[in-house]
């Protein structure tokens, strides 16, 4: 229902478009299935079909960012009966699949099955069990600026059908934040100050984000109603702020901590992973201190006679003047790409070509640079964008000096890697010539979705991105090893009684974060319990290419598993692996299983 708690808007948000062109190549070394009925696979077809469309209309703000517009004017409803008919809904689609035996289906078919089951038993152990929706208040915050928000970030449709539907919207403001109020029964205070922080950060959304992206839109009676449905929204929403503050932040109880048990099962369900918790985390301490280890080392051979923080702070003052920034990213982008073509890393669509462009005004306040793709099924705002927010003029010299620091020379490639060649933005181009299931467009996994871009970044050093300089590979262990941190820290927090104040020593420490994003870090911890899953599906897919490579023997090409890597969506690597491997799975998804 809410953002926050709703995996189908999180799980969507990165997926491919509707594809229109012919069936693919079985992938390379996969031995062909014997074929199943096709009135099995239609009949699955049929059952989420049904499903999809019943969540759309219960979810119209995660409808809207999929890219279905037939209930943009819409805000939904999230009372306790709203909960209770999701619910029913779930228990009712996972009978109804229960009746869908695995073995008719085609294996990629299975998969499809498989993913939208553990979709649904994800949403009742967060909904039913876990009820976050009694606990969690910044999920009704991010849901109400969210269904706005949606509405000016994508131009799927004239401005001042937007700025209608913008009306309707914040018209339904308050309505969200009373039924909030009546299913809050238990904050703990983090989650509260969180959600306080959000909330505020929402009204400044509709006071001034808002009416500036619809400047000028619509007629005098338009303009009008807008303004006093922005007031609307605005006032709820403060409102809301004001309560969160003297009830919970005030007078908090309970925890943000999960306990192991939910965080097995949100691993089970989320990631198709299923091993102790033990040996869980035992992987990511494994994984961060070799990073640390291999970030030290690097840093000597820079030089030898300066500490690790000494040797990125140096390297942090390489960067473009703030004149330069957006011709430096996009200069980055033609080299990225020139480099993935050279080296024959993976094969690009001929449509898979985007440029730079200055982060729109009002999305500069909460963002440095960010991909833009449109959702899997959007028909009209079909194109990505690669937003740089450049330097603002009006802050003092030393300001714009230590911002323009997260863009330096070695780093901000490496980022690019991972938002557009070879990462997010291919997936996205990859994904929208492929003839993808509907379960395929929508039901994703993060582990496969971040996993992928986070791979990118070390493979494309691996493979001479910056020639072997130090300076390149450090930066590349600076953006894996708090990933890592992230792995270690959110088990910790959620099931063994690991502080904010402790975990944001970790970050310091370990992952040589500076204290304002160790705080920021270990603050997203305390609502991200499996906020590791960048480093897990990074090392799944290593896992995973080197079983691959294997396999094929002499046939084997970086090119080629990346290929068949892509070609069923992002599903969950362990459900993925017998389609790729088939009786070459050896069942360990990670290389210390």
């Amino acid at each position: 229902m809410l953002l926050s708690n709703t995996r189908l808007l999180a799980a969507v948000a990165l997926a491919g478009l509707l594809g229109a062109s012919p069936s693919p190549l079985p992938p390379a070394g996969s031995v062909p299935a014997a074929a199943a009925p096709a009135s099995a696979d239609a009949g699955y077809a049929a059952l989420a079909k049904s499903y999809f469309d019943e969540s759309f209309r219960a979810n119209p703000v995660s409808a809207t960012a999929v890219g279905i517009h037939d209930y943009d004017t819409q805000l939904g409803s999230y009372s306790s009966a709203d909960y209770a008919a999701q619910l029913a809904r779930d228990h009712r689609y996972l009978e109804r699949l229960a009746g869908v035996d695995p073995a008719t289906l085609s294996p990629r078919i299975a998969l499809d099955r498989r993913m939208l089951e553990n979709a649904l038993r994800d949403d009742l152990l967060l909904n039913e069990t876990m009820q976050l929706w009694k606990h969690q208040p910044d999920g009704y915050v991010q849901t109400a600026s969210a269904a706005v928000f949606v509405l000016i970030t994508r131009k799927f449709a004239p401005p001042a059908v937007r700025l209608r539907d913008a009306i309707a919207r914040e018209e339904q403001v308050p309505r969200i934040f009373a039924q909030a109020r009546a299913n809050l029964t238990a904050v703990d205070k983090d989650t509260a100050s969180i959600a306080y922080q959000d909330a505020t950060g929402s009204v400044a959304l509709f006071e001034r984000t808002v009416p500036q992206a619809f400047a000028g839109v619509g007629d005098a009676v338009a303009r009008a109603r807008f303004r006093r449905s922005t007031a609307t929204a605005a006032a709820a929403t403060k409102a809301f702020a004001a309560y969160l503050k003297s009830r919970w932040v005030a007078h908090p109880s309970g925890t943000y901590a999960i306990g192991a048990a939910n965080y097995s099962a949100r691993l089970k369900y989320e990631e198709a992973i299923d091993i102790p918790l033990d040996r869980y985390l035992a992987i990511g301490e494994k994984a961060l201190a070799q990073t640390h280890a291999e970030m030290v080392a690097t840093a000597k051979r820079i030089d030898p006679h300066a500490t690790t923080e000494q040797v990125l702070a140096r390297l942090y003052k390489v960067h473009p003047s703030s004149a330069n920034l957006l011709a430096a990213a996009q200069s980055d982008l033609v080299k990225l790409r020139a480099f993935v073509i050279a080296r024959h890393i993976i094969d690009l669509p001929p449509d898979a070509d985007i440029k730079v462009t200055p982060t729109p005004e009002f999305l500069r306040a909460t963002t440095e640079a960010s991909m833009d793709s449109p959702g899997p099924l959007e028909r009209v705002a079909t194109q990505a964008y690669y937003n740089v927010t450049p330097v603002d003029p009006h802050d003092p010299p030393k300001v714009q000096a230590q911002y323009l620091e997260a863009f330096n020379d070695f780093e901000r490639p490496i980022i690019s890697a991972h938002e557009v060649y070879p990462g997010h933005f291919v997936n996205f181009a990859i994904d929208k010539h492929l003839p993808l299931t509907l379960s395929e467009k929508l039901l994703t996994a993060n582990s496969f979705v971040e996993g992928w871009a986070h791979y990118d970044e070390q493979m494309m050093v691996e493979q001479g991105w910056g020639n072997g300089d130090p300076r390149v590979k450090i930066m590349q262990l600076r953006e894996a090893i708090w990933r890592n941190a992230r792995f270690v820290a959110g088990v910790k927090m959620h099931t063994q009684g690991m502080t904010v104040a402790q975990a944001e020593q970790l970050f310091r420490t370990q992952a040589f974060l500076d204290p304002a994003s160790a705080r920021a870090e270990a603050k997203r911890g305390t609502q991200d319990a499996t906020y590791g899953y960048y480093t897990l599906g990074k090392m799944e897919i290593l896992k995973l290419r080197e079983d691959y490579k294997k396999k094929l023997g002499g046939a084997f090409t970086l090119a080629r598993f990346h290929h068949d890597l892509l070609q069923y969506g992002d599903p969950a690597l362990p459900l993925l692996r017998p389609l790729l491997l088939g009786a070459d799975d050896d069942g360990k998804i990670l290389p210390d299983m």
